[in-house]
Order: C-alpha cells, then structure tokens, then sequence
C-alpha cells in the first residue's frame, strides 16, 4: 500500500530513434540484395508502406545485413530507425509478447510511460500515429511467425520494415513483401571474408588449405568467423595445422550432426579446445547462465573470480569469435544461437552440484541487486521480503542522488535476464529467493507496465511462496496476489484481479501484519471503486483503521485519499470533503516524513476541487484545483496534474473566460506533448478552433 503510487514521468520528445546497431567491420559482397534493397527503396519512396523478408539459416549474417542495409539508407528516414529484437519478448513457450515489445517501441518515440495503453489495437494504433509523420525504418529480428511483423508497420508512406527470420514468412510474402533469401557466401566471397580477419600473407600463402576451410564452412560467416578468431588468436597456427586439427573434429563428430551444422560444432570444439583453461571454465559458466546477456560483473560471479579477470576473459571469448556483442554494448555481450548450443552441450557435463551451486549464486546476485533497485525506487514501500541482506552506503550500486535513474535503466536493461533467473530459481527449488525477486521486480514494472512478463513474474512469485517452508508464506502470497491485481486490472481481466484480491485479503489476516492486511483491502477496495463505489469506501475505511492500529499515519492518509475519491464519485461529495480534509491534514503534517508527501498534497488538493465542483462551489473548486495542479507541476507529477487542467479549463470554458481555457489547455498540450501522447494533436486543434487571442 504505502509508497505503491507512481509519479508519472513525462519525458521531453526526443529525437528519431537511431536503433538499428551497426554492422560487423568485416563486411563482404552481397551486392544482389543490396541493390535489390536499393530498389525497394526507390519503388516505395512515396507509395505505401513496405515489407522486406531477409531468410536464411542460423550463421548466414542475415541480421548483419540487416544492419548493412539500414547503414545504407541512413538519411533516408527522417522519422529515425527502430530496431526490435523479438527474442527478448519470447517465453520458455516460444510466445512472443508483441505487446511489451510494441511498448518499448513507444517509448523510443518519446511516449512517457502514463501515456501507454495496455491493449495489442490500441497499441498499434498509437505506434501508427506516431509514424505518420516521417518515413520510418523499423528492423524486427526473430520473427518467427507473420502475424508478428504486422503491429510494426509504420503509418508513413515510404516507411518499411525488415523482418528477419530463419523461415521465409509466406504468408507476408504472399500478401507483397518483398522477399530477399539470404544464402550462404560463394566460395570468392568467403575467402575475402577469411582475407579481411585474418590479412592476405597468411591467405596468399596456403592457399588451398584457407580454400579447404572454407568449403568445409559452408559459406555460414559465422562458422568463418570462429575459424579466424582461431587464427588471430594463436599467430603460431598455420592454415595446415587448423585444417589437420579441424578434419579429425569433423570425424568424431560425423554420427552426431549433419552438413553446416557438423562444421560449424566442429569449428566451435576446436576453438574451445584452445582455450585457456580459466575462459573454458567461463565459457561452460555463461552457457549455464539463464539470461541472454551478460557483463563482466556477472560473469565474474558466474565463475567466482574478480570483475576485472573476467573483463579480460570476456574480451579473450569476443576475439575469438565465440561471444559477440550486445545489443546495447556497454561492455555486454551474448552467445549466438549456435554457438549457445554448443556450450549448453559442454556445460551439461559439470557435475550437478558446481551447476546448482553456479544457479544459486546467480540468483542471490539478482536478488540483492535487484532489491537494491527497488529500494532506490520504490522508497520505504510495503515490503514482505527484509532488507537485511541488501548492500548499503558505498556497497549499494544506487546510491547518491541520481541512484533512481540509474536503478530504472539498470533494472530495465535487466528484464529479459531477471526473469529468465526467476524461472531457474522456482525450477531449481530456490523459493525464498524466488518469491523476494518477484516482489522486488514489481519497482520496474510498476513504472514500466510490462503487463505480460509483470503477470509471469508475480504467479512465478506466489507459487515460490506457496512452497517455501513446510506451510508456505502467506505474507508472500498476499503481497503478491495485490500486485498480481494491476496487470490484470490493465488488461481488463477484473474477475480474475478481484478473486485474486479476495484470496489476498484472506492470507493476509491469517498474518500478524498490520499494514499488509491495510495494504490488501486497500488494493482491493480500488478494484471496486468505478463500479461499487460504497463496497470501495468499505475497504478502504477497513484499511484506515488497520493502519491506525499499526501506526502508520501516512497509511491513514492514502486511505482517507482513496475513501474521499470514491465518496464524490458515490454522490457524496459534501462528506468527501470531510475526509479528503483529513487526508490533507495527515499528509502536510511533518511526522509523515514521505520523499512524496508534496505529490500527495497535490493530488488531495485536486479531489477536493472535483468535489467541490460537484457540490457546484466553482470558486473553491477552481482554487483547489489550481493549488493541487501547481503542487503536480512542481513535483513533475504531470499524469496527475493532466486532469486538473482539463476540469479547470472546462469551469472557464462554462464561465466565457476564454483566456483562462487557453492556459490550462496549453498547459495540458505541454504533458501530451511532453509524453508523446497521441491525443496531443486533438488537443491542439481544440486550441487553434478557439481562435487568436486578442
């Protein structure tokens, strides 16, 4: 209850999103599709939006080209380039949330995170009005169905999508994308990729071993880059020596595997068998390692060494070809598929105790980092996992004033790891952490509404929490059902949050706690408030008078807050007043001592104008809600201060006072506008209609 309210972030707009990462150094003809790229781009320059389908199989370079091709047409797209990675938005299942990856898509267009829809149509919608003005590009990796291109189509004309995919997407195909299969290099091609990496004495010189290689590669440029990195890591191999070494490979794997793929498990046994023995053991670590990337903190958790040693190791694995970089750089890096497989394969060979005990100290680094991020965000919340083992002063990673900031980017950099890290942990058994991840988790979604991966990790959450210990945690459970309830709110499934809430409310009074039984019922009552308003003021009067007895003054206010909104709207705004003077009085007091004690006053001061209003006192209502807009505006809490405006603009509009209509919805424009809310043209027109003024 306390502390769970979010001041709503308005971002400025920013400039055209540049996503789209660069292309490998290493670069080789594939002049048919680039020219049929170029053409593309000339056909559809002012027509409709169009679809392009790069196909091929895993180790083909289909996402460099991608990249290759988006370098190509950069000024080409004056509303920017988006990139999307659908692999960071699919389950164990393999279904992709489209919806979490279309938010993210938003939000590089400037949408601040209050002016999201929760539902697929309105999404998409939105994304299409937000394209409309500038011809987009937008590259979707690992698409593996149709169906998941279609929401990512820009509005512009001239815009055009790049879906990449292993499969040729047909249907897309069938209904005008533009197919490009992306076949394997020919042999000339290979041989310059294998000259670029590796220089042209070593090539010139054994030729026809470099020739042999690269036929046995298949023309997968990944499969050539894993041999290179060999070359340029061990100078003192000849091209003679690698192809002697990589035969007898291909021979003991001859049962196991067919065609590309041998050679490539071939190229990858190789490289790692001229590995030191420390990146072996890092190498086997990271394919143990749930998540999609990592970092050299991470990695120095996974094989218990120091954050610098496995930097060095890290960049060793880099240039060698068998890590590439991540997405989003920073010194993180990821597996390629095939390679992924391949140490999986290696690592299924640690002894059962070294992988869970590896699990157990990636879980207890995600625990501890991941509460800490909460507490930077979330303040001093209602909490059913202790703090007891969470970092503090300088040991805290956020720490200081921009602790925040930097605790919302890192957690949601971290989303796709710390997920994938919460199933291992319930699979494995590891419940406490398990549960205390899912509650702390809710910080990032609670600001980023990630409705579907918030669901997963809050029934992952209460199943932990159901067995650990002999009798389960009922605290836990409770804690978590209430935060359970909000994504399903925002999805629209309200029986489904109410009965959640109703087996919430009854765990928690089998508890001693206090403020969890208030926070319960309080989650609750705001789940009936729009429809059942008295059975809303109900609950929140039951949760008054827990907090009352717990001592929880600030729990008082919120409730009072939510009793008072849900009496205006119950026709009662005379008694409203009573009890939102309350939760005013409670929440101005000193002793609350609340970091958002001001937001708070803000948000009571505009529910007394809208009572006030209804109780036709259109002075009182004017000053409140002028007082409470100033508060929001001053806290940055501009979701909240929006409604205010408009009701404020509405009372001058009825009174003829023009000039007073034009500042509140100016100001109203500045919050759309501000967050990239697609309502913000309406808006405009709104004030262009009432004419200049005089």
């Amino acid at each position: 209850m306390h502390g769970d309210i979010i001041t709503g972030a308005v971002r400025s707009p920013l400039g055209p999103p540049a996503q789209v990462p660069s292309s490998t150094r290493w670069w080789v003809d594939r002049s048919r599709t680039l020219a049929d790229w170029r053409r593309l781009l000339d056909e559809t320059a002012q027509l409709s939006p169009s679809v392009a389908v790069l196909s091929g199989m895993h180790g083909v370079g289909k996402s460099a080209l991608a990249y290759r091709m988006a370098e190509e047409a950069r000024g080409r797209f004056p509303g920017g380039q988006i990139h999307v990675n659908l692999a960071g938005w699919r389950d164990e299942a393999g279904r992709v949330d489209v919806s979490g990856a279309l938010r993210g898509c938003l939000r590089s267009l400037g949408v601040g995170e209050d002016f999201l829809p929760t539902a697929l149509p309105d999404l998409t919608n939105d994304f299409r009005s937000l394209t409309a003005g500038g011809r987009v590009l937008v590259v979707v990796d690992e698409v593996t169905e149709p169906a998941q291109v279609e929401p990512f189509i820009p509005k512009a004309p001239g815009s055009v999508v790049v879906a990449v995919s292993n499969g040729r997407l047909a249907e897309l195909i069938i209904h005008g994308a533009r197919p490009m299969p992306v076949d394997p290099l020919r042999a000339p091609d290979a041989i310059s990729l294998l000259t670029a990496r590796c220089g042209e004495r070593i090539i010139d010189e054994e030729r026809a071993a470099a020739e042999l290689l690269v036929s046995w590669c298949g023309g997968l440029p990944l499969a050539l880059g894993v041999i290179a990195g060999q070359l340029v890591l061990h100078p003192d191999q000849s091209l003679a020596d690698l192809v002697s070494e990589l035969e007898d490979e291909r021979g003991r794997l001859e049962g196991f595997f067919t065609g590309e793929t041998r050679t490539m498990s071939a190229a990858l046994t190789l490289a790692y068998q001229n590995l030191p023995p420390e990146c072996q053991r890092l190498y086997r670590g990271l394919a143990l390692f749930p998540g999609d990337v990592f970092d050299a903190e991470l990695a120095g958790v996974i094989a218990e060494i120091p954050a610098a040693t496995a930097r060095r190791l890290l960049h060793s694995l880099y240039d060698g070809s068998l890590l590439a970089a991540a997405e989003d750089a920073h010194g993180r890096y990821r597996f390629h598929e095939l390679v992924r497989l391949h140490a999986v394969g290696l690592a299924a060979q640690e002894p059962a105790a070294e992988q869970t005990a590896l699990a157990r100290r990636v879980t207890r680094r995600y625990v501890r980092w991941i509460a800490c991020a909460d507490r930077a965000l979330m303040g001093e919340r209602l909490r059913i996992s202790s703090h007891e083992h969470v970092p503090t002063g300088a040991d805290d990673p956020f720490s200081g004033e921009d602790g925040k900031r930097r605790a919302l980017a890192w957690l949601s950099a971290e989303r796709t790891n710390a997920l994938a890290v919460l199933r291992g942990a319930v699979a494995r058994g590891f419940f406490a952490e398990a549960w205390q991840m899912a509650e702390a988790l809710s910080a990032l979604y609670l600001h980023h509404r990630d409705v579907r991966d918030w669901i997963e990790s809050a029934e992952l959450g209460i199943m932990a929490a159901s067995r650990d210990g002999d009798l389960g945690n009922a605290a836990a459970r409770a804690r978590l059902r209430c935060l359970l309830s909000r994504p399903l709110l925002d999805l629209g499934e309200v029986d489904r949050a109410r009965l959640e809430l109703e087996t919430a409310v009854a765990e928690a009074d089998t508890t001693d706690n206090l403020l969890l039984r208030a926070s319960a019922r309080e989650f609750q009552g705001r789940a009936w408030e729009a429809e059942d308003p008295p059975r809303a003021i109900t609950l929140f009067q039951q949760a008054a008078e827990l907090s009352a007895a717990a001592g929880s003054r600030r729990g008082v206010a919120l409730a009072h807050f939510f009793t008072g909104c849900a009496e205006t709207a119950d026709g009662r705004p005379e008694r409203a007043l009573s009890t939102l003077a309350s939760a005013l009085r409670l929440f101005t007091e000193e002793e609350t001592g609340a970091v958002d004690r001001r937001r708070m006053v803000g948000r009571v001061r505009v529910a007394m104008g809208m009572a006030h209003r209804a109780t036709g006192r259109t002075a009182e209502a004017k000053a409140a809600l002028a007082d409470g807009a100033d508060d929001l505006r001053a806290e940055e809490a501009a979701h909240y201060e929006l409604p205010a405006r408009e009701c404020l603009a509405e009372i001058a509009e009825a009174e003829g006072d023009t000039a007073a209509v034009r500042v509140h919805l100016g100001r109203a424009l500045e919050i759309l506008e501000g967050g990239r809310s697609p309502e913000a043209q309406g808006l405009r027109e709104r004030i262009d209609a009432l004419g200049d003024p005089d």
